[in-house]
C-alpha cells in the first residue's frame, strides 16, 4: 500500500503556503499588536483539540474482511488511506484558517501565529503519509486477518 503522490504533496505544500501567508498577515498586523482574547481562543482551542483528534482519525478504520482478492484489498486500502489523510488534513488546517480570519478581522498577528503553530507540525508529522502513518493504517486494516497487498 503506497500513497499516491498527491497525498504526499498536498500537506507539505499547504504547510509552505501557511508559512508564506505570513507575508500577507505581517503588514496588516503592523498597526495593532494584540487581539481580543476571544479571537485568540478559537485557534488555540482548535489547535489543542486537534492534537488529540488528528492522530485518532483512522484508528476506527474497519479491518478488511477475510477472503478478499489482492486487487480488491489494495483498492479498499488505498481508499481508506486517502480518506484518513484528507480527514486529518481538514482537521489540521482548521486552526490556521480560523487564525488567518481572526488576524484579518482584528488586525493582529497572534491569532494566525497560534493557528500555524498547531497546523504546520500537524501537517508534517500527522497528516503527511510517512511510512509510520501508512504502517499504522495498514496494521489496522490487517487486524482482521486480510492483507491489503
Amino acid at each position: 500500500m503506497t500513497p499516491p503522490s498527491a497525498l504526499r504533496f498536498v500537506p507539505l505544500v499547504t504547510a509552505a503556503v501557511l508559512l508564506g501567508l505570513l507575508a500577507v498577515v505581517i503588514p496588516i498586523s503592523a498597526a495593532r499588536a494584540s487581539a481580543p482574547a476571544v479571537w485568540l481562543a478559537l485557534p488555540l482551542i482548535l489547535g489543542l483539540a486537534d492534537l488529540f483528534l488528528v492522530p485518532a482519525v483512522g484508528s476506527t478504520a474497519r479491518p478488511l474482511p477475510r477472503g478478499l482478492s489482492p486487487t480488491d484489498a489494495e483498492r479498499i486500502a488505498s481508499g481508506v488511506l486517502r480518506t484518513v489523510t484528507w480527514l486529518r488534513y481538514a482537521l489540521a488546517v482548521a486552526p490556521a484558517v480560523f487564525g488567518f480570519v481572526a488576524s484579518l478581522a482584528t488586525g493582529a498577528l497572534w491569532p494566525y501565529l497560534l493557528g500555524i503553530a498547531f497546523a504546520v507540525p500537524l501537517l508534517v508529522f500527522a497528516v503527511y503519509p510517512s511510512a509510520r502513518v501508512v504502517r499504522a493504517v495498514r496494521l489496522r486494516l490487517e487486524s482482521g486477518g486480510a492483507s491489503p497487498g
